[in-house]
């Protein structure tokens, strides 16, 4: 799943995504400097909000293009 954001957050031109983990809930990621990525969590500054989330990886159930249905 590293691998794979690192991926999403380097594609040029970026293409905003969804971060969907185990409890059902869905981030979406619109800008690559709104999240800060270590070997074992992420931070996520969600658009629209004053809050500052951080997931541990091993939440993330999958990504998805934020063109998908939620």
């Amino acid at each position: 799943m590293l691998d794979e954001l690192k991926e999403l957050l380097r594609r040029q031109p970026f293409e905003p995504f969804r971060i969907v983990i185990n409890s059902g809930d869905r981030y979406e990621v619109q800008n690559p400097q709104n999240v800060a990525l270590g070997q074992a969590k992420l931070g996520i500054f969600p658009p629209g909000t004053d809050l500052w989330i951080v997931l541990r990886l091993n939440q993330i159930i999958s990504l998805e293009s934020a063109g998908q249905a939620a």
